[in-house]
């Protein structure tokens, strides 16, 4: 597999405890990778780790094209409250000295391609709903055309009437621009409706990574089932089962 991200062999250790514990995974060119696990089973390490925001204790991160961006939970605490939308949205293409003509122009496009009419770039994030305010986080990751988008809990912070519109929206970026997607989430319904393959973290570890049908029919790891009937894992269940 000519795989846009390889992860092998990744530790990362905090406070003296093993967080991660020798993770392998690779993501395909235009595939969405969910990732599940409980609360504090790593996650958000390795996605922050995936873009290169953490450096692990051990192993290696290789990604095949230039380009990775993030979509995160809280769209309000990633906007600049003081910067209007179209300074947010065109901040990675000002980043690469792009001529303000052509930001501008693209600007509006990246906002055109979320559902955002183009009398929003004046404003600011104070004056958005939720979902608009994803959205625009959603279209500063595109304008910068990433070889691979990190969505952490994209919709966990929305309202249930506009999370399946930013899924869709997400669904259609990878389609429509061959775009790789590692996708995590505790909404196993978002996980379900989004993604090819699902990983499962479970104490710092992949312990299960299948086809999506395959995964959700017929899960393998105690893990697995776990989350996908919310009854609580076996304290005694061996890792690796």
């Amino acid at each position: 597999m000519n795989a846009v991200l390889t992860l092998r062999g990744i530790t990362a250790r905090r406070g003296g405890h093993d967080i991660l514990r020798g993770i392998d995974l690779d993501i395909a060119p235009a595939e969405t990778l969910g990732l599940i696990g409980a609360s504090g089973a790593g996650k958000s390490t390795l996605a922050r780790i995936v873009l290169g925001l953490d450096r692990p204790d051990g192993g290696q991160r290789h990604l095949a094209a230039a380009g990775v961006q993030a979509v995160f939970q809280d769209p309000q605490g990633s906007l600049d409250p003081t910067h209007s939308i179209a300074r947010i949205v065109a901040e990675p293409l000002a980043t690469r000295r792009v001529r303000r003509p052509e930001r501008a122009r693209r600007t509006l496009a990246a906002l055109e391609a979320v559902g955002l009419p183009a009398t929003l770039a004046t404003q600011r994030p104070g004056s958005l709903s939720g979902g608009q305010r994803q959205r625009v986080a959603i279209a500063r990751a595109l304008i910068a055309d990433p070889a691979l988008l990190v969505a952490d809990e994209p919709v966990s912070a929305l309202d249930v009437s506009v999370q399946a519109q930013v899924l869709n929206l997400l669904r259609d970026a990878r389609r429509e621009r061959g775009l790789s997607m590692l996708f995590i989430s505790h909404d196993l319904a978002a996980i379900r409706h989004l993604c090819q393959r699902v990983a499962v973290l479970h104490d710092g570890r992949i312990v299960e990574c299948a086809p999506a049908e395959t995964l959700f029919a017929t899960p393998r790891h105690d893990a697995t089932k776990a989350l996908l009937t919310g009854r609580p894992l076996p304290a005694d269940a061996a890792l690796g089962r």
